[in-house]
């Protein structure tokens, strides 16, 4: 004989397995339009959401849907304070009934949907939920991106990187996309688009803690392959020769890294700054970029998306201010009083950087 308990854990196991098995269907209903006093209701809801009382905020949501259960705004909101309360199958079970409406909040619950399956143990799920969304939305650079994060946790670099690449040509501007896109290059052993990648992310956030890992990757993959030698004056290269080629041939460009950081060895530069000397590599890298015929990469992501991008830069003659700006949090000494005493060549690179025409790759 089943015990009260038992039935309501019986019951509740039920539930969350029918949760899992929701049908993502297009959405089909139309949302009603809040009132005033439905609308105030909601704003308190996100006041209290935004000092952690997510209880207060559900019971003002609930207020809402009670009296307009079409309220799709009251549906998302309150999916996203059930998630934020961890409690992830309530804030699903949201995110699926916001999902039934056709509206402008659409992707946030494709998002939602996605995210609480992947907390929830079912990553698979997740990305059927994405590639659902993806089909109704496949301009929201958030459902890729959101993707390509589950499928790297499901150690599936390839695709990851497919998402990422289309999660970055369709939001140029978003910071963790190229973050998330440089790392992934970076540790399947694609260092210089990584180092292109994870330039951009420096350029859109210099300044903040994900900013000094960052940097670090690219310092390490401006190093080249170059270590000092046992003896006075020695250099060592260390070059591969069985670099990936598939995201382009870019052989010549980890030659002239390792030969550039080498060069800041040499004698005649030991009296170069740190920063000067990562100038002048950027500088000549930059350069040899500008002359390189990709030949047959010339329609690969990195030559279409990231290349033309620093080409242009060098052209400017913005290497400079580029190499200080994305230093921020490097603790080299001299950053802050050049990018203070050169503000405007630093300003003119950031409105140029902000107006860039990003091309649209199919």
């Amino acid at each position: 004989m089943l015990t009260r308990s038992m039935i309501l854990i019986s019951l509740i196991l039920l539930s969350s397995t029918w949760l899992l098995a929701q049908q993502l269907d297009p959405p089909k209903l139309t949302p009603a339009p809040s009132t005033e006093q439905q609308e105030s209701l909601i704003n308190k809801g996100v006041a209290l959401h935004d000092q952690a009382n997510y209880d207060g905020a559900i019971m003002k949501y609930e207020e809402v849907l009670k009296e307009n259960p079409s309220n799709v705004l009251a549906m998302y909101e309150m999916a996203f304070s059930y998630s934020m309360k961890k409690d992830y199958a309530k804030s699903l079970e949201m995110a699926y009934q916001g999902a039934q409406y056709k509206s402008d909040h659409l992707t946030g619950f494709y998002l939602m949907i996605g995210n609480n399956l992947d907390l929830l143990g079912e990553p698979n799920k997740a990305v059927n939920a994405y590639k659902a969304g993806i089909k109704l939305e496949p301009t929201a650079s958030l459902l890729y991106y959101n993707l390509a994060i589950t499928y790297t946790n499901l150690k599936k670099p390839d695709d990851a990187k497919k998402s990422l690449k289309q999660a970055v040509i369709l939001n140029p501007n978003h910071p963790s996309s190229h973050l998330a896109l440089g790392t992934l290059f970076y540790r399947t052993d694609y260092k210089t688009p990584a180092l292109f990648a994870v330039s951009r992310f420096l350029i859109l956030e210099p300044k903040t803690e994900r900013s000094i890992g960052a940097y670090k990757v690219l310092q390490e993959i401006l190093r080249g392959g170059v270590r000092e030698g046992k003896n006075p004056n020695e250099i060592n290269i260390f070059v591969s020769v069985s670099s990936k080629k598939d995201e382009g041939d870019f052989g010549s460009i980890d030659m002239v890294m390792g030969l550039s950081r080498a060069a800041g060895m040499t004698e005649k530069n030991k009296g170069k700054s740190e920063m000067q000397l990562l100038v002048d590599q950027l500088d000549s890298l930059f350069s040899i970029i500008s002359e390189i015929d990709p030949k047959g990469d010339r329609s690969k992501f990195v030559w279409k998306h990231y290349l033309p991008y620093f080409i242009e830069l060098k052209k400017r003659d913005f290497v400079e201010p580029f190499g200080y700006y994305i230093s921020q949090r490097s603790n080299v000494e001299g950053v802050e009083d050049w990018l203070w005493a050169n503000r405007n060549r630093v300003n003119a690179f950031l409105n140029w950087s902000k107006q860039y025409p990003w091309p649209k790759i199919d």
